[in-house]
C-alpha cells in the first residue's frame, strides 16, 4: 500500500473536513465534509487513487468513506471451477 499517499490525503482532509479517522493498515478515510469543499476533495482523492465506497447526506455535510486502491493481484482468489464428481452424460 502506499503509505505517502495515505498520509497526503490525510493532510489535505484534516485542512478541510470537520472530522477525520484514518486506518492507515487498510487505507481508509472517514470524512466529514462540508458540502461546500466535497466536490473538491474528491477529485484530489481521486488523484491519489482512491475510491468512494460510501457517502450519505445531512444538512450541510457529506460523511463519506474513501478506500485506497491496492494491487488487485494479492487479494484475489482463484477457484477451480472444475469438479471431480461431476457426471457426464
Amino acid at each position: 500500500m502506499n503509505n505517502d499517499a495515505v498520509d497526503l490525503a490525510k493532510s489535505i482532509c484534516e485542512e478541510f473536513c470537520n472530522t477525520t479517522l484514518i486506518d492507515p493498515e487498510n487505507g481508509s478515510i472517514l470524512l466529514y465534509i462540508p458540502k461546500k469543499y466535497y466536490s473538491a476533495i474528491c477529485y484530489r482523492l481521486i488523484n491519489l487513487d482512491f475510491i468512494e465506497i460510501f457517502k450519505y447526506k445531512q444538512k450541510k455535510y457529506y460523511v463519506c468513506l474513501f478506500q485506497i486502491l491496492t494491487d488487485l493481484n494479492e487479494d484475489i482468489e482463484v477457484w477451480d471451477d472444475e469438479d471431480d464428481d461431476d457426471i457426464e452424460f
